[in-house]
């Protein structure tokens, strides 16, 4: 890639988005010989395109779906949607940049966060975080639109379905729909149209589209909640002041792209004046979500998810742009951009080696022999019976790559009862048998009767546990 030949600041972050989209997909798509812990998640719940599940809302499940029937592949369709969903983000992101300053300054602040862990490792597995990236920069966008235009129809109805949309992908979306609010109101073009049916037919609209799954969540007790009060409670979530020094963490490798673009010719640069107005818009929308979600969870006494600030920080590169006041040149954005690729190229070189040599002697979920844990489970079933195998369950993450090995993906149970998984029923378990896997010893499950096979599988890579297999044949 000839970087220096790029002039313009749009072709830079095309360069960059490029650039991201094919080496954050073509690398792990070649070292991974299973989908990783999220993605199969997703692929249980998506072909029965789920209006809600006990964990999460649905979107993700969807666009994973959709990603593996256009692609024919479970690999590698997560791997292009969660890439895509990062470029959305840095267009959005530069767009505006773009309302708020001059374009060379709009794509130095987007450069900048390829230099962040949110817009890189983590979103190599899809999940809820990593389609929040575009949704809520996508909204700040239409926001910061709606502060300039604040008597459009057509904002503020684009508002209002992204807004409800946004809700499918995770609810701490409401978090940004919360301070957008409030926002509103304290820009005085935006607070008098308070007055007219607009924003009233944008907060509608949004109720109408989330009303689906709202109406799920009442029907089964708001069962996702629980779900999350139980995470933030558990041992692998942090005290409050732990997490804002995680996200802290996970942003400063934006200093090493600074440092690499010069910061002796950044401060030796032009002063560029700002307006006062939209550098108070970018402090407020970058820092506002994360300091409400603080409050909420020290008011809540409870502890945080450290990914759970994935999507809130997507203005941070255009406001420490807008904050220094510096002119940017397009020698200097080659210079972020050859730095924002080389941290890229780093990543991918971190992913091989964890492929090659596992980190504490433990391969990640991407490593896992999913053909081999698969052939394993049809063949222990063809020893028992001769009725194709169309369910299993177990280990969430074991049956899934055992199901998503097959020929034909059976359904997948969550667990060993029925309580997580709605599309199937008892009966369909005794007439068609199940088997069961799981990466530890577990009893024979209640579903199996006294009608039940056990045996261990041995995986041929050492660094596997042993699996335990439970084979139940039709009643």
């Amino acid at each position: 890639m000839h970087v220096r030949s790029i002039s313009t600041p749009s072709k830079l972050i095309g360069a960059l988005i490029a650039f991201q989209c094919f080496i954050l997909v073509i690398v792990p798509y070649s070292f991974s010989w299973a989908p990783p812990l999220d993605v199969v998640e997703g692929l249980v719940w998506a072909p029965h395109w789920l209006i809600g599940t006990y964990k999460h809302p649905p979107l993700p499940s969807w666009l994973i779906e959709i990603s593996v029937l256009l692609t024919q592949n479970i690999i590698l369709g997560p791997y292009i949607v969660g890439q895509l969903c990062v470029a959305l983000t840095y267009w959005f992101v530069y767009q505006l940049g773009r309302l708020l300053m001059d374009p060379i300054r709009a794509a130095a602040g987007t450069i900048l966060m390829a230099g962040t862990y949110y817009f890189t490792v983590p979103t190599l597995e899809f999940n809820h975080n990593v389609v929040q990236l575009p949704l809520w920069s996508a909204s700040i966008l239409l926001f910061a639109h709606l502060r300039q235009k604040p008597q459009s129809w057509w904002l503020w109805i684009g508002l209002g379905a992204l807004g409800g949309f946004g809700l499918y992908g995770k609810y701490t979306f409401a978090i940004l729909l919360l301070v957008l609010f409030g926002l509103a109101f304290s820009e005085r073009s935006m607070r008098e149209q308070f007055k007219t049916i607009k924003p009233y037919l944008s907060i509608g609209l949004a109720i109408v589209i989330f009303l689906p799954h709202l109406m799920w969540l009442l029907q089964n007790n708001f069962e996702p909640f629980t779900y999350a009060l139980d995470r933030s409670n558990g041992g692998t979530s942090s005290h409050p002041l732990v997490f804002m020094g995680a996200q802290l963490a996970d942003h400063l490798p934006i200093v090493l792209i600074l440092a690499f673009t010069g910061i002796g010719r950044l401060r030796a640069a032009e002063t560029q004046p700002n307006q006062p107005s939209d550098l108070n818009f970018l402090r407020l929308i970058t820092f506002s979500p994360i300091l409400l979600t603080l409050v909420l969870f020290i008011m809540s006494s409870s502890s945080a998810k450290d990914m759970w600030g994935m999507p809130m920080f997507t203005p941070l590169g255009l406001w420490i742009i807008m904050e220094m006041g510096k002119n940017w040149s397009v020698p200097l954005l080659n210079r972020a951009l050859l730095t924002a690729i080389a941290l890229l190229c780093l990543i991918c070189v971190g992913f091989v080696v964890q492929a090659f040599f596992p980190y504490l002697d433990k391969p990640s979920r991407s490593n896992w022999p999913m053909l081999e844990v698969s052939s394993a489970v049809d063949r222990l079933w063809k020893e028992r019976t001769d009725k194709p195998l169309v369910n299993i369950g177990g280990t969430p993450f074991v049956a899934g790559i055992a199901a998503l090995g097959q020929k034909t993906r059976p359904n997948v149970m969550i667990g060993v009862d029925l309580n997580h998984s709605p599309w199937l029923n008892e009966a369909d378990i005794r007439s068609r048998g199940i088997a069961f896997i799981f990466d530890h010893d577990e009893g024979v499950p209640a579903l199996c009767g006294s009608a039940a096979f056990k045996s261990t599988i041995t995986l041929k890579d050492p660094l596997m546990p042993p699996l335990t297999a439970i084979i139940c044949p039709p009643l």
